[in-house]
């Protein structure tokens, strides 16, 4: 292959160091404008979230429903980035120059770490990055966090017992799970004979002829169950994104339900209440909790009073194409 010239290679060097974006827009949150590179990378790590959890790999094209899905938590995670920054802006949260300098001295670590500029530029390019989009995410952690604090400063209710008390009743409960393992080396059933046999194991616990623990000994195939017979005590932002803890919540105390599907195997769970002794023993880490509920809550609020509106550009971009987009 013929190498460019040098004056080409600088220039082309220039434009990916450059502050300028090339991209056009295509998403509008409020005030604020993101323009296609930013939300490809969000495509990107929602792209590799499903091929390494789920081992899918496509055969040529996405099917219209993966698409769908991938398309619109990216978008939901690009809002989430653009609202913190508004709110960080409305609130007079700045970011300092010792963080200013912190985040420059972190750029300059990594670029030395892989070898220098051409192969940070090609780090980029691999995560779907460039130059501009790799700073503006390195912001928004620390936005995210000084917003975090602020909200944590200003809800008074946070900080009150009988809120926590409240909020630990409601949104903790005890597990137990029986985990039929389909995927990875140590995979200890097929799909189709894991499925067969977590309808039968989930009809045998309903109908209570033999115990939910019983059938844990005999089927689980989770180390971390085994260490745990008694029970793992999880709080509501513990089971974001988890099929079946999430369906835990749903379930009333002593039910079983299922048959949940997650990356690593198929899950029949059974709901059962938190001891009386737990709430003293991790005060600490539920008030934690209720701020990160708190501040999950109140952006979820901000997100739906705030304005999105998606360009021509948004709708062309796709599971194939995003890359593209990627300047």
């Amino acid at each position: 292959m013929k190498k460019p010239a040098l004056p080409a290679l600088f220039a082309l060097i220039a434009l990916l160091f450059s502050a300028c974006s090339p991209s056009p827009a295509a998403v509008t949150v409020g005030t604020a404008r993101a323009d296609a590179a930013e939300y490809a990378f969000y495509v990107h790590h929602n792209v590799q979230t499903i091929e390494s959890d789920y081992g899918y790999v496509p055969n040529g094209i996405y099917p219209a429903e993966i698409t769908d899905a991938v398309k619109a938590d990216a978008l939901d995670q690009l809002v989430t980035a653009q609202v913190v920054r508004l709110k960080c802006r409305e609130f007079g949260l700045k970011l300092t120059n010792e963080e200013t300098e912190q985040l420059k001295t972190d750029k300059q670590e990594l670029i030395d770490s892989l070898g220098g500029k051409y192969a940070f530029l090609g780090y980029l390019r691999e995560s779907a990055l460039t130059d501009r989009t790799y700073d503006s995410f390195a912001e928004n952690a620390l936005y995210y966090n000084k917003l975090y604090d602020y909200v944590a400063q200003h809800d008074e209710s946070i900080d009150s017992d009988e809120e926590l008390r409240r909020f630990f009743a409601e949104n903790y409960i005890t597990v137990k799970y029986i985990r039929l393992g389909t995927s990875g080396d140590e995979a200890s059933y097929t799909p189709e004979d894991a499925a067969s046999l977590a309808e039968d194991i989930l009809r045998e616990a309903k109908e209570g002829k033999i115990t939910f623990e019983e059938l844990m000994e005999t089927y689980n195939d989770d180390p971390m169950m085994s260490l745990n017979p008694e029970g793992i005590v999880i709080g509501i932002m513990e089971s974001r994104g988890s099929t079946y803890l999430e369906g835990a919540f749903t379930l009333a105390e002593n039910e079983v339900g299922g048959v949940y599907t997650a990356p690593d195997g198929l899950y029949v769970v059974k709901r059962l209440p938190v001891s009386a002794s737990y709430f003293d023993e991790n005060r600490d880490a539920i008030h934690e909790s209720v701020i990160e509920w708190k501040y999950s809550q109140q952006l979820e609020e901000w997100k739906t009073q705030t304005t999105v509106t998606t360009s021509s550009v948004y709708k062309k971009i796709n599971l194939e194409n995003y890359m593209d987009y990627v300047k």
